[in-house]
């Protein structure tokens, strides 16, 4: 299963906020709020807390999302029904996912894929392709490998990381870190990659960066 068990701990433990970010907001609106959203279905992968579906489900799509934690599934039930939403949820492996061919207009990734090592990404990637509808979108926001790693941290192979003792991905298991030509070659093999934009963020005054890529691909 592509998928590291301290998310259960994490998500366990941990409060999420409830909003998406700008970024997957413009990607949303620019691609789909000239369709008939009712028709649309939108998977996200590695859903986690259910802050994007809850965006989705009220904006008025068939949103479906799907992450490793039970306790991420839980907290995200728990958001939509507060509000009086619904989402298709699944505990399940993003790897090897338990969906039809063809079956979603968009698939979403916001910070789930960097949390796989390159060769289960690769996986996770064509299963993405594979159940996306031909023409449908894929959003992936994913960390950049300018980021701040820590004072400390265990490398386990060519920018992948554990045991990071401090800034954004300290406590978070392993992480794997993307430069601009690594998203163009790993997403270009399953896609038409349309477009790759950074996100950076400065923390405590700018001594900490957590840099990201907005990325955006199409199945041809």
């Amino acid at each position: 299963m592509a998928w590291d068990e301290i998310w259960e701990k994490i998500f366990s433990e941990g409060e999420w906020g409830r909003y998406p970010g700008e970024s997957l907001i413009r990607f949303i609106a620019r691609n789909f709020y000239s369709s008939e959203r009712s028709w649309l279905r939108i998977l996200e992968v590695g859903c986690g807390a259910g802050a994007n579906l809850w965006y989705l489900a009220r904006e008025g799509f068939n949103a479906y999302g799907i992450d490793g934690s039970a306790s991420a599934i839980k907290k995200a039930a728990a958001l939509l029904s507060k509000d009086g939403l619904s989402a298709e949820l699944k505990v399940g492996d993003i790897s090897s996912l338990p969906y039809a061919a063809g079956f979603f207009d968009a698939v979403i990734d916001v910070e789930c894929l960097y949390a796989n090592s390159r060769k289960d990404a690769e996986k996770i990637l064509a299963e993405i392709k594979r159940v996306l509808k031909p023409q449908g979108v894929f959003y992936s926001r994913t960390i950049a490998d300018d980021v701040h790693v820590g004072k400390s941290r265990k490398m386990l192979g060519s920018k992948e990381y554990t045991e990071v003792s401090d800034g954004p991905l300290a406590g978070r298991g392993f992480a794997r870190l993307t430069g601009k030509r690594d998203a163009l070659e790993l997403y270009g093999a399953s896609f038409e990659v349309l477009s790759v934009d950074s996100l950076i963020t400065t923390f405590n005054n700018g001594a900490v960066k957590l840099s990201e890529w907005n990325i955006e691909c199409k199945k041809v």
